[in-house]
């Protein structure tokens, strides 16, 4: 897909899941148990020290079992870890803060760029190199939807995915969506410790059914 498609991949489902760990076995079962509730769009997060070789093997793992998974990373921090994970068949990056080298590694590749934002300044740097969609993060700490409610009023055409925070209840996914934003992510949340220690993904799976569900009523 290109960038401007898994863009509006982005606009039309309004979320995205994030994780990371350190087992292979756990994170397939989370991928596979994530695609099983409808996701199409997810997020694996460069967190851990094997967070590469995980990567590749979710990959893989995209490409035999999952038609469709639309996988990405995130906590890219510099350029070189963007060209790496590319390399490793990333369909898009996301990052914690906004950087010049990350924004000439995602044009030079063709590959969709979601920088971390957390002021109006970054926010119209990145309209200023030409990106029409951003993470709003830590987005409970700056002001939860209070702040995107006003960021929104300056930056009308820029369209917002908040990390940081979001809650996996129908409330607070309408309050943010009513503040202005295109989307939400949410992570650990969504995968609780002990059902995976239990093998009880199709909990997981329920439980992000739910959450999608949620969202296509606030985004009627």
């Amino acid at each position: 897909m290109t960038s401007q498609q898994i863009a509006s991949l982005v606009q039309q489902t309004g979320f995205m899941p994030l994780f990371t760990h350190t087992d292979t076995s756990v994170c397939r079962n989370v991928l596979q148990a994530s695609y099983d509730a409808g996701v199409r769009l997810f997020e694996f997060t460069n967190r851990n020290t094997n967070a590469f070789d995980i990567f590749i093997a979710l990959r893989k793992f995209c490409d035999e079992k999952l038609p469709g998974m639309v996988l990405g990373i995130g906590t890219i921090k510099n350029a070189q870890q963007a060209e790496q994970f590319i390399h490793a068949g990333a369909d898009f990056l996301i990052s914690p803060l906004i950087l010049e080298e990350i924004h000439h590694m995602a044009v030079k590749h063709k590959k969709l760029w979601m920088p971390g934002c957390a002021t109006a300044s970054e926010i119209g740097l990145a309209e200023h190199w030409g990106m029409d969609i951003v993470k709003i993060f830590p987005a409970k700490q700056l002001g939860g939807p209070a702040f995107i409610k006003a960021v929104k009023a300056v930056f009308p055409g820029v369209r917002f995915m908040t990390t940081g925070g979001v809650e996996p209840t129908e409330e607070d996914i309408r309050n943010w969506f009513e503040a202005g934003v295109t989307a939400v992510g949410i992570g650990s949340q969504l995968f609780p410790a002990n059902w995976l220690e239990n093998n009880q993904y199709d909990l997981v799976t329920k439980h992000i059914k739910k959450i999608i569900q949620y969202i296509e009523k606030v985004k009627k």
